[in-house]
């Protein structure tokens, strides 16, 4: 078994709050429009469902797929969309974009330019859990954010993953990585305990 060491950055209660801040401050901006909220998939699953349970109800909800990632820390295929919402679920509506993270832009302004320039949609507002402007190669930004970082780290948990895995860590946690940008493995046999309920941090480890 692999395990990849890491540091918690932010635990269940502290991400329930920034998501109870990040609703205020969308409400203003939804109004009292039509709105469909369209997560990009997968990461963003784990976010959305948290917080659409903040706002008003009426929401329509959908889903878009934009891959970017590869099995490295940064982005290695162009942002293109995989899996696109119901046409009627756009034209001429409001779109609640979300995402779990906005750092290079790749995937949101993709996302963003298929929703209103092929889709039809009346308007987009974005919304992320985490927003890391170091890491931006387009010029974008989110409409609302719960949690912002100055610094580059590789954050998993709460919807973010590596390889694919640790989407469903209740808390956000930063692997730590190598020279050449990837997270530290040790291998084991032995699962350690979770580190949300053992108060761990740098020294412990996430198991793959």
């Amino acid at each position: 078994m692999i395990r990849y060491r890491h540091r918690i950055v932010l635990r269940a209660q502290e991400l329930s709050e920034a998501l109870d801040g990040l609703a205020d401050r969308l409400k203003p901006l939804l109004g009292d429009d039509e709105v469909t909220a369209i997560p990009v998939l997968g990461g963003a699953m784990f976010f959305a469902a948290d917080l659409v349970r903040r706002l008003p109800s009426g929401l329509v909800m959908d889903f878009i797929r934009i891959q970017t990632y590869g099995d490295a820390t940064s982005p290695q295929k162009e942002a293109k969309p995989e899996w696109l919402p119901h046409p009627d679920n756009v034209k001429g509506k409001h779109v609640l974009l979300m995402d779990d993270i906005l750092d290079t832009g790749r995937t949101m302004t993709a996302a963003r330019c298929f929703l209103l320039e092929e889709m039809g949609a009346a308007k987009v507002t974005i919304a992320v859990l985490i927003d890391k402007p170091v890491r931006r190669a387009v010029p974008i930004s989110a409409d609302a954010f719960a949690v912002q970082f100055q610094d580059d780290q590789f954050l998993v948990g709460f919807g973010l993953d590596y390889r694919g895995r640790f989407r469903n860590l209740p808390f956000l946690a930063a692997l730590e990585t190598d020279l050449d940008g990837l997270p530290m493995s040790v291998e084991t046999t032995e699962v350690s305990k979770a580190p949300e309920a053992t108060g761990e941090s740098a020294a412990s480890e996430i198991a793959k």
